[in-house]
């Protein structure tokens, strides 16, 4: 019985020892990750603002989508298309 206990024992402090080494490996790499994100967001800022003529164009074209003309357009291409 007792070497029943010793060898459950060890196997509690092996899978302890394992999972304590692969929390450290998972923090360390959450901390690098966190690190880049950190940086990423400090100099994307002036990267974005030149985005801002592609997004106001991106929404003119979207807007003129939703306008009464390509709902026209869509009505007069259907009776010709048959659908």
């Amino acid at each position: 019985m007792e070497t029943i206990l010793i060898v459950c024992a060890v196997i509690v402090t092996v899978t302890f020892v394992a999972l304590s080494v692969q929390a450290i490996l998972t923090l360390r790499q959450v901390r690098h990750t966190a690190k880049a994100v950190e940086f990423l967001a400090l100099n994307a800022d002036g990267k974005l603002t030149d985005l801002d003529p592609v997004i106001g164009a991106v929404k003119q074209v979207s807007g003129a989508v939703a306008s009464g003309w390509f709902k026209l357009a869509q009505t007069v291409y259907g009776l010709f298309t048959g659908k």
